[in-house]
Parts: C-alpha cells; structure tokens; sequence
C-alpha cells in the first residue's frame, strides 16, 4: 500500500514538471531586459519580411514607412518599445526573442545600424 502510494506521487509529479517544462523553455528567450532591448533597436532600422521600415533615432525620434507613413518619439522599457505619435496617439510595441531572432509583437524584425 505504502509503495503505491509513492508511485502515484511520484507520477503525479512527473506530470505536473512535463506540464510545466515548455512555460519554463520559453521564459528564457522570451524576455529581454532595457540593455538588451536597447542594443537591439536605439539608433537602427528595424525591417519586417513584408518591407516596412521602423526607424528608432538616438535623440528618441520614431518613424514608421509601411502601410502608411507616420513619426513621433519613443521610449524603451523592460521588453517594450512605447511610442507616441505626433498626433498624440501612443501604442507599446511588445520586444521578444525567439530563437535568436528579435519580434516586436507577433512579427519578426531585422534591426541594422541607421545609414
């Protein structure tokens, strides 16, 4: 009695860890801090594969040419980019990395040093 006891504890563990591995996984590529977020984008231009461009000056100047074109400024956080438009409107962009590479939101971006 005593062993199947342990046994169905010990699964029941085992369960609870393999449930749990994939969260832990992740967590770790998916949270970069200020430094790295700021060594990612300040002073570069961020490309998506569909060719819109995001332009992150050193002075805290922001620029958007995709869909549209827009401008503002933009600060950065702990795994986040907030920029306000010059219209007043302000929106957080999400910063994360998976396998490497570096997404704002659900969209992978190529950030290069600004020509």
């Amino acid at each position: 009695m005593r062993l199947s006891r342990q046994n169905v504890l010990s699964a029941t563990c085992l369960l609870l860890l393999a449930q749990l591995e994939p969260v832990v996984a992740h967590r770790v590529n998916l949270s970069p801090g200020l430094r790295e977020v700021t060594s990612a984008i300040n002073g570069k231009v961020c490309a998506t594969a569909g060719g819109a461009r995001f332009t992150f000056q050193n002075d805290g100047r922001f620029s958007y040419d995709g869909l549209w074109q827009s401008s503002g400024s933009f600060t950065l956080g702990e795994n986040a980019v907030v920029v306000t438009f010059d219209s007043g409107l302000q929106r957080s962009f999400g910063i994360s990395k998976r396998d490497g590479a570096l997404y704002m939101e659900q969209t992978r971006v190529v950030c290069t040093a600004k020509d």
